[in-house]
């Protein structure tokens, strides 16, 4: 059980981070992992420089994304710490 609320609080302070929109780095580093040969110019660089709306269009869907899945996340977790409560 006490493993449960340990994931339980590490999901919820993500959904923090995640809802205040506190991964930029996050998005640019995913960005630059499937851009161009990045030997010279970053693709998170290149789009944030020269198309800021696209690039805080991608960061908030991507966000958006992480945020879902995390929320997902905690939904089961609580589940489970709930069925455990249930079965005692």
């Amino acid at each position: 059980m006490e493993t449960l609320k340990k994931e339980l609080a590490t999901l919820k302070e993500r959904q923090k981070e995640l809802e205040n929109c506190d991964n930029e780095q996050e998005y640019n580093d995913m960005l630059d992992e499937c851009g161009i040969d990045a030997s010279v110019y970053a693709p998170s660089r290149i789009l944030q420089e020269l198309d800021p709306i696209a690039y805080n269009c991608g960061h908030t869907d991507y966000n958006d994304s992480l945020l879902s899945e995390v929320n997902d996340e905690i939904e089961s977790k609580e589940q489970e710490i709930k069925d455990e409560q249930t079965i005692k």
